[in-house]
C-alpha cells in the first residue's frame, strides 16, 4: 500500500472517529482547517478542552477553533483533565501509517477511563486546570489519546465522559492540529437548614430541611437521592413523618420513599418521579426540591448537635467511584442544661438543703437579653424528657437536662445562652413559697449551667407558745412580785378605812 493510499484511509477512518468522540462534545458551522494533504510528520499539536455547564439551548463547538463570542454561557474553571497515549502491544499508535486508522475507526473510550479494548494507556499528562473561561490547553506530539475528567469542583454532579482525541484531527478535508474539545458539565447546590425550634426541651424534634434545585442535566435521570445521617443523639422520626415539597407544594407520593437505616434517612425518586424529572428536555430545570429531615433530641453531650445531608446525582447504587456526590453546608443546634440548689433560708455550706421542692421552668418573653435577671416568663411550662415539674431530691439539688440555646440558622445565630425563668409551685414541707416565686436563668450552650444558683426557702410564723427555763421563771417571779404588791395596798387600804369608822 502506498503512502497517497494509506493516507486517504486515514481521513476517512478519522472522520468516522471523529462522528463518536469530538462530535459529542459539540459540532457547529466548522472553521477551516490547519493544514491540508498529507500529514505533516514533523509537526506538533495540542487540545485546547473549553469546559461549560449544560446549556439551555442546543449549542455546538467547532474542533479547529475556540468558541464564538457569546456563544457558550456559564465556563467551569478549576476542572482538571488527564491526556493518556494509547498504545498497541505496549507502542503509541503512529497516526502517519495508514494501518493505524482501521483501528481507530469506530474506538470507544474504557469506562471509568480505562482503556479501550485490545488497547492500553500510556503514561499520563496531566492538563493544567480550566481558568476563569473554562479553557485549558496542553501540546501533544502526534497519536491518538483517551481524555479523562479527573477533577472538579465540589458543586459539579458529574464529569464528563472520557472521550478519544487523534491529533491531528481530520476535518473538512484537511487536518487539525490544534484540536479543540467542548465537554460539558452539571452543577447542583444543596442547601441545609433548620426550622425555628417552638419545643425548647429535651424530647422536643428538631427539623433540618434540605433543599435540592434540580440541575440541568446532560443526560436522562437514573437516580435522584438526598440522605441524612443523623446525629446519633437524634432519633429519626417515622419516615411517613417526613415532609417532601417541590416549590413549597407537597410533591406526589408515588414520586419518592423515604427509608430509614439506623441514623441513615434517605430520600430517593421513584421510576414515576424520574420520570417526572424527564419531562421534557430538562423540564423542571430550577424547581426546588425540599425534603424535611427531623429527629427527637433524646440526649444533648456536649451540647453542640451538626447536620449535614448529601445529594447523589444519577447514582442510584450510591457507588463513591460513579457520578460524584454533594454534600450540603453543616448547620448546628446547641443545647444546655441547668442544675439548682434549694436551701432553707439562713443556712449555707452543705446544711439546710431541702428536698421536696416543685419547680416549672418557661420560656423567657426575651429569650436572648444581655441581662437574663430582668427575664419574665411567657407561656406554658416547656416539657422536659416529658416532664413538666421537678422535684429537689434529698441533697435539695433540681437536675432539668437538656434545654434549647441556639442555632447556627436563626436569629439569635450562634448565641451562647438563652434566658428562661424558673417557677417555684410547692414549697418542702415546713417551708413557705418566696414572695416571688419565679426565679430568671441564664442556659450557657454546652455546658451544665450551676452559677451557684441557690433558692431559699423560709419557715411560717407561728402563734407564740408558753416557755420554761430560767427566763420563764424570771418573768413569773416579776409577775408574782406585782400581784403581792396589790393585794398588801388592797389590806392597807382597807384598815385604813375601819379605824376612819
Amino acid at each position: 500500500m502506498n503512502a497517497t493510499h494509506r493516507r486517504g484511509i486515514a481521513a476517512t477512518a478519522g472522520a468516522a472517529l471523529l462522528g463518536v468522540t469530538l462530535l459529542t462534545a459539540g459540532g457547529s458551522a466548522w472553521a477551516a482547517p490547519q493544514d491540508y494533504g498529507n500529514i505533516d510528520e514533523d509537526r506538533t499539536g495540542s487540545l485546547t478542552v473549553h469546559k461549560y455547564l449544560q446549556q439551555s439551548e442546543t449549542v455546538t463547538g467547532d474542533p479547529s477553533q475556540g468558541p464564538a463570542e457569546g456563544a457558550f454561557s456559564d465556563p467551569v474553571a478549576g476542572v482538571g483533565f488527564t491526556i493518556y497515549p494509547l498504545l498497541r502491544d505496549g507502542v503509541a499508535i503512529d497516526v502517519t501509517d495508514g494501518d493505524s486508522w482501521a483501528d481507530l475507526s469506530g474506538l470507544t473510550p474504557g469506562a471509568a477511563c480505562t482503556a479501550p479494548a485490545g488497547l492500553s494507556l500510556g503514561a499520563p499528562v496531566v492538563m493544567p486546570e480550566t481558568d476563569s473561561s473554562g479553557t485549558a490547553t496542553a501540546s501533544l506530539p502526534l497519536g491518538a489519546y483517551q481524555v479523562c475528567e479527573t477533577t472538579a469542583p465540589a458543586d459539579i454532579i458529574d464529569r464528563a465522559q472520557p472521550f478519544i482525541v487523534v491529533v491531528p484531527t481530520p476535518h473538512q478535508n484537511g487536518w487539525v492540529y490544534d484540536v479543540h474539545a467542548y465537554p460539558k458539565n452539571s452543577a447542583g447546590e444543596i442547601i441545609k437548614s433548620i426550622e425555628q425550634q417552638s419545643d425548647l426541651g429535651l424530647g422536643s424534634v428538631v427539623t433540618f430541611p434540605v433543599t435540592v434545585p434540580v440541575p440541568r442535566m446532560g443526560e436522562a435521570w437514573s437516580g435522584f437521592a438526598i440522605r441524612d445521617v443523623l446525629d446519633s443523639r437524634l432519633s429519626p422520626v417515622d419516615p411517613a413523618d417526613v415532609a417532601v415539597t417541590v416549590d413549597g407544594a407537597p410533591l406526589d407520593s408515588a414520586y419518592y420513599t423515604v427509608v430509614n437505616v439506623g441514623q441513615e434517612v434517605t430520600f430517593a425518586m421513584t421510576a414515576e418521579g424520574l420520570a417526572w424529572l424527564d419531562e421534557g428536555p430538562n423540564a423542571h430545570v430550577g424547581a426546588q426540591i425540599t425534603v424535611a429531615f427531623s429527629g427527637t433530641i433524646e440526649q444533648i453531650g456536649d451540647g453542640e448537635i451538626p447536620n449535614t445531608a448529601v445529594f447523589f446525582p444519577n447514582n442510584p447504587d450510591f457507588d463513591p467511584a460513579a457520578n460524584p456526590s454533594l454534600t450540603s453546608n453543616e448547620v448546628k443546634t446547641t443545647w444546655g442544661d441547668i442544675t439548682l440548689l434549694k436551701r432553707a433560708s439562713g443556712t449555707s455550706g452543705t446544711t439546710g438543703t431541702l428536698s421536696g421542692a416543685v419547680f416549672e421552668i418557661y420560656a423567657a418573653s426575651d429569650p436572648y437579653a444581655d441581662d437574663c435577671t430582668a427575664s419574665t416568663a411567657t407561656g406554658v411550662p416547656i416539657s422536659v424528657d416529658g416532664q413538666t415539674s421537678f422535684t429537689s431530691d434529698a441533697d435539695g439539688t433540681i437536675v432539668i437536662g437538656g434545654l434549647f440555646v441556639s442555632d447556627s440558622v436563626n436569629p439569635a445565630i450562634d448565641a451562647t445562652q438563652r434566658c428562661y425563668v424558673l417557677k417555684e409551685t410547692v414549697a418542702p414541707a415546713g417551708y413557705v413559697l418566696p414572695a416571688d416565686p419565679f426565679t430568671p436563668v441564664a442556659i450557657e450552650r454546652g455546658t451544665v449551667t450551676t452559677d451557684n444558683i441557690e433558692i431559699e426557702n423560709s419557715q411560717p410564723g407561728i402563734p407564740v407558745l408558753p416557755f420554761t427555763g430560767s427566763d420563764g421563771q424570771l418573768l413569773l417571779g416579776v409577775a408574782g412580785v406585782g400581784a403581792l404588791a396589790v393585794m398588801i395596798g388592797l389590806i392597807l387600804a382597807r384598815r385604813k378605812k375601819s379605824a376612819n369608822a
